[in-house]
């Protein structure tokens, strides 16, 4: 059996989270690595968790003496949402990085002893477009989450009783960021909203930064809508899987790019053609986007397509609980790491 060490990064004046006492508000990745070492311990592994600070030189400096890392980067280095696990009798290593852009794989991919990058957001198209000097044959597609599992889950009773006691908005709902600045490659990511609000007014309930809620005060409103629609920021939000983990019927335009749990369209979430799209998943057209999200809306909402809403809400919650959480999706990291070959 191997040993093996998960390094976890972490920010300045933080200490270190355990999942058994720390309340709601834990990461993703705290739950991930606490999950992971349980599980490679069950295999007969011996497994520990090592912090790491990034909190010099403004945040750009990346220092793991026992893997040979010492690194200083062109900008601040993401001090959450990704973790290593390395094999202590080799020195190789792989990295979980849910960045959304996977700023961390790009770092830690010169070194020798980089194995593979699993990538939350993964698109080997957009790699080669942005970033050409990945070894795209080293990034396998991971999962996604919401940023705080189990904040989300301690209100599951409260949005079933909403939604059972209300009569629902057939409006589409989203409330999100749209601000001016919030581009990519010169292009406002979410355009697709004022596209909605300025086509179709009465059939939206859509708005931008200034509409935003509160976490717990969106779910209530998404509660209370037939239908909840998501949008790229980049290929994927935290949002969407947060409704998954609510049982809330979720509209996506389809999503081409792959995932290690398995997502279907029409199955788990509702899915919309919205024509060509950009390296990140945004329309290239928000204006068509904007008609084909009310024509799939429409036929969605029709009351002889309720049982069909009521199976894709109810098949995406199953996903996330017993496929995709934090913690049902170790056995699936650990089939993609491929232990025992490096």
């Amino acid at each position: 059996m191997a040993k093996y060490t998960i390094y976890h990064p972490l920010p300045s004046e933080i200490l270190p989270v355990n999942p058994t006492n720390s309340g709601v508000n834990i990461y993703c990745t705290d739950l991930m690595i606490y999950e992971l070492r349980k599980e490679l311990n069950m295999l007969g592994h011996s497994t520990d968790i090592a912090y790491f600070p990034i909190n010099s030189l403004d945040g750009k400096r990346l220092c793991i003496e026992e893997l040979g890392i010492d690194v200083t980067y062109f900008y601040p280095i993401a001090s959450s949402l990704w973790f290593i696990l390395a094999n202590n009798e080799t020195g190789k290593f792989i990295v979980v990085d849910l960045q959304d852009s996977p700023g961390p794989t790009l770092i830690l991919k010169r070194f020798s002893n980089f194995v593979l990058s699993l990538v939350g957001q993964f698109s080997l198209e957009r790699y080669y477009q942005e970033n050409k000097d990945v070894d795209l044959t080293k990034i396998i597609p991971f999962n996604y989450f919401a940023y705080y599992p189990k904040l989300v889950e301690s209100v599951m009773d409260e949005i079933r009783d909403i939604r059972n006691s209300s009569t629902l908005d057939d409006r589409v709902f989203f409330l999100g960021n749209n601000r001016e600045d919030y581009k990519h490659k010169g292009r406002r990511i979410r355009e697709v909203i004022s596209a909605l609000q300025y086509l179709y007014p009465d059939d939206v309930r859509v708005g931008s930064w200034e509409k935003k809620l509160p976490p717990k005060e969106f779910w209530q409103e998404a509660a209370k809508h037939t239908i909840s629609l998501g949008l790229p920021g980049h290929q994927w939000c935290s949002r969407e899987h947060e409704l998954w983990t609510l049982g809330l019927p979720v509209m996506l335009y389809e999503h081409t790019h792959h995932m290690g749990v398995e997502l279907i369209p029409n199955f788990h979430y509702i899915a919309v053609a919205v024509g060509k799209r950009l390296s990140i998943g945004m329309a290239d057209n928000p204006e068509e986007a904007a008609h084909q999200i009310i024509r799939t809306h429409k036929e969605w909402i029709k009351p002889e397509n309720k049982w069909r809403l009521d199976n894709v809400a109810r098949n995406g919650q199953i996903r996330m609980s017993k496929y995709a959480s934090p913690t049902a999706v170790i056995p699936k990291l650990l089939q993609l790491a491929q232990l025992g070959y490096w």
